[in-house]
């Protein structure tokens, strides 16, 4: 049998990649152009209904080889349990090792903190993100798991303005799907300590806001991310998705980038698969191609493969096998290093972050 407390972290992971599914699997990305992001747009924007879930997706990309991802979570899994949220932690080469955490809390503990625009799971844990945007803002984990201690600081500063494209609602079937991009680039420097070896750290930091009202156990066949930081005039992200059987391979997402200062943007129609290799034991596309609705195309190619995780990873074999039975699959993810390759352009070297179902 699966543990009460491994069941709700299973739950919490499934959450973070998965978009609903309806029976139509017509896919469309918004219409219009690309617009500056209120500052209350942070706040929660589902948290009402039988089901819900939504993500704010943290990436740290630091100087000296660390990367920290961390993920703060809302969700409601109607009557399956009672709605939690939760954060998600990964730390990346942290004196050579990579590290995991998983935290889960009952919604009514949430505290939404609007004058201090501060979300924390609960008053008395220190996980939070707080600041208003684009002025300043700053993420904190301190906490411990299986013997592990987190002491996490980071504040960022040159903060770039967030934005959306048209009314960021992408839809799938007649599913809603909101993606908000509130940090597309700023400065990132603070400490990350694990079991009190504490690392001093500056980079750059990104972060998108996804939501949906519903939840299903049938999951996004797919997923990319794409991050390419230069400097706070230089950047580039990709962040697309493909549903569980769209025809022709159909996306949902966008490509948004600043060259000098310009800034450019076209939605994402489909992708092809160029060739697939190994990673951990997986075979999953090494080289995508993907045609923008602007009649464009760019290439994506894994260079370094830095991290897996799966969902199910912490489970028995006969729990795995139940849970996969119960899920429909299992969520494999994904991190490490990418080129991204335009005609007539240079080559970008970024960060990407892919899921598949397997």
């Amino acid at each position: 049998m699966i543990s009460q407390v491994k069941f709700a972290a299973l739950l919490f992971f499934i959450t973070l990649l998965m978009v609903p599914r309806p029976g139509s699997t017509q896919v469309s990305n918004p219409n219009g152009d690309l617009t500056p992001l209120d500052a209350d747009m942070i706040w929660a924007q589902t948290l009402e209904g039988s089901h819900f879930n939504e993500f704010w997706n943290y990436q740290f990309y630091f100087n000296d080889g660390i990367k920290l991802h961390v993920t703060f979570s809302a969700a409601n899994f109607g009557n399956l349990k009672d709605p939690v949220t939760g954060v998600r932690l990964s730390v990346f080469n942290h004196g050579g090792d990579t590290y995991q955490l998983s935290r889960e809390y009952p919604l009514p503990y949430l505290v939404q903190d609007t004058e201090n625009y501060r979300f924390q799971l609960r008053e008395d844990r220190q996980l939070f993100f707080e600041g208003k945007l684009p002025e300043k803002h700053r993420v904190v984990i301190n906490t411990s798991k299986d013997g592990v201690e987190y002491d996490i600081d980071i504040r960022l500063t040159d903060i770039q303005n967030g934005f959306k494209l048209g009314d960021g609602a992408y839809r799938i079937g007649n599913e809603r799907v909101g993606i908000v991009t509130h940090i597309p680039y700023a400065k990132a420097s603070g400490h990350v300590t694990i079991n009190g070896d504490r690392k001093r750290v500056q980079g750059s930091a990104y972060m998108d806001h996804t939501w949906q009202n519903q939840t299903t156990t049938k999951l996004m066949h797919s997923g990319y991310r794409f991050v390419y930081h230069q400097d706070k005039n230089n950047w580039d992200l990709i962040y697309t998705m493909q549903p569980d059987d769209s025809r022709n391979n159909t996306m949902i997402g966008h490509r948004i980038t600043r060259e000098d200062g310009e800034k450019r943007y076209s939605a994402v129609a489909n992708m092809d698969v160029v060739s697939s290799q190994k990673a951990f034991g997986n075979t999953i596309p090494r080289i995508i191609d993907l045609n923008l609705e602007n009649s464009s195309s760019v290439r994506l190619t894994r260079t370094e493969d830095q991290e897996r995780f799966t969902v199910l990873g912490e489970l028995s074999w006969v729990a795995r096998r139940a849970a996969r039975a119960f899920l429909g699959g299992e969520v494999i993810d994904y991190r490490g290093e990418a080129v991204l390759m335009e005609s007539s352009k240079r080559p970008k070297h970024g960060e990407y972050n892919f899921f598949f179902v397997d």
